[in-house]
């Protein structure tokens, strides 16, 4: 197959058409592809956004209402969307930016976690009711001296035992240290009290109030590590850890959008571009390939034209494509023969005259003799 025929010029633009197609169909394949799977994390995404709103719920649910069944639940969206982490950090690996802060996203949750459940051990040791814990330690003695005192009918003693129970509670309702220092001011009359008084009992009673101060002063610890409202002590620290967290995660949600729009912006462009080059290359070759065939036909018509009047050959090199060059070579051989037919003729009618002369110059000798 010749290269500058009309065959392999046609199959050329058939070609690119084909090529091109090609390209722009395995790249919207591949790019449908990858957009599919950008959705797809941005789906996973979006449910760690909920699932982190659902551990917001189990962690104040806990708080107010001291339920365990909210620890399990906690743990177990905990665990969901650790993996979910994963799932998505291990999707986006290769892309350097989003490597770190997956990272970082995934060590503050930890910390998140680890700092709820540092939380909920403390409020176990205090005592998710007044039957367990330090509460129940301090109540159980609050009942025995009750027992005591009433025994030994020692109304003063029980009217301090009550204003130490009644900043006790309101301690535990409103948690202000000046409830603390008011209890702490009426236990050392009791304790006053309970020496100077002759009851036989004395020194259970005074076991059973240290066993009770022991038991609230525990609570009062218990509670200032964890903080005596939401700003302060393991409570302010994990509530700043869970707005980290989010913050956290919006970037990583902002991240995730620009990387969604980069995607879409680079299977635009690459469209954009496979469709240019493939316009470009089909331009230019039928361009080419009009500018040739325009060249040819003037020359055939140029040729016929002429052959009318004169015999010139065709300039074959002239022709553009190999088709038209062996046609050009055809024409020559025939204006060849033609001319050699004519000449051939010439010779002849030559030849006729000639032998007619003579014929007539015979018949005149013929006649004279």
């Amino acid at each position: 197959m010749k290269l500058d025929s009309i065959k392999t010029r046609l199959l050329t633009i058939i070609s690119v058409c084909l090529l091109g197609m090609l390209i722009l169909v395995v790249n919207q394949v591949y790019n449908t592809k990858r957009l599919v799977n950008l959705n797809q994390q941005s789906k996973t995404l979006l449910s760690l956004s909920n699932e982190l709103l659902q551990l917001r719920r189990h962690e104040k649910d806990f708080l107010l209402r001291m339920d365990p069944s909210y620890i399990t639940r906690f743990e177990t969206r905990a665990d969901n969307f650790s993996i979910k982490i994963q799932q998505i950090k291990a999707y986006f690996d290769e892309f350097a930016q989003s490597h770190s802060l997956f990272n970082e996203l995934h060590t503050s949750f930890e910390l998140y976690r680890r700092q709820f459940l540092d939380l909920v051990a403390l409020q176990n040791e205090i005592g998710l009711d007044e039957n367990h814990g330090f509460q129940n330690q301090f109540r159980q003695a609050t009942h025995l001296i009750e027992v005591e005192l009433k025994a030994q009918n020692q109304l003063r003693m029980q009217l301090l035992l009550l204003q130490i129970r009644q900043n006790e509670k309101d301690f535990l309702l409103a948690k202000r240290m000046e409830y603390v220092s008011q209890e702490q001011h009426y236990y050392l009359q009791l304790l006053a009290a309970v020496e100077q008084s002759k009851a036989s009992n004395k020194p259970q009673l005074q076991a059973l109030l240290e066993d009770y101060q022991q038991g609230f002063m525990s609570i009062v610890a218990a509670h200032q590590t964890m903080g005596l409202d939401h700003n302060s002590g393991l409570q302010g620290q994990f509530r700043e850890q869970a707005h980290e967290l989010e913050a956290q995660l919006l970037a990583v949600t902002s991240q995730f959008e620009l990387l969604i729009s980069e995607a879409e912006f680079q299977v635009e462009r690459n469209s954009l571009l496979i469709m240019l080059i493939t316009s470009l290359a089909l331009i230019t070759l039928l361009v080419r390939s009009y500018v040739t065939f325009q060249r040819a036909f003037l020359n055939f018509v140029m040729f016929f034209y002429r052959c009318k009047r004169e015999y010139q050959h065709m300039d074959s090199k002239k022709m553009g494509f190999s088709e038209f060059k062996h046609l050009a070579t055809i024409a020559n051989e025939m204006i060849d023969a033609r001319r050699d037919i004519e000449r051939q003729l010439q010779v002849a009618n030559a030849h006729i005259a000639k032998l007619e002369k003579d014929s007539v110059t015979d018949l005149k000798h013929q006649t004279l003799a």
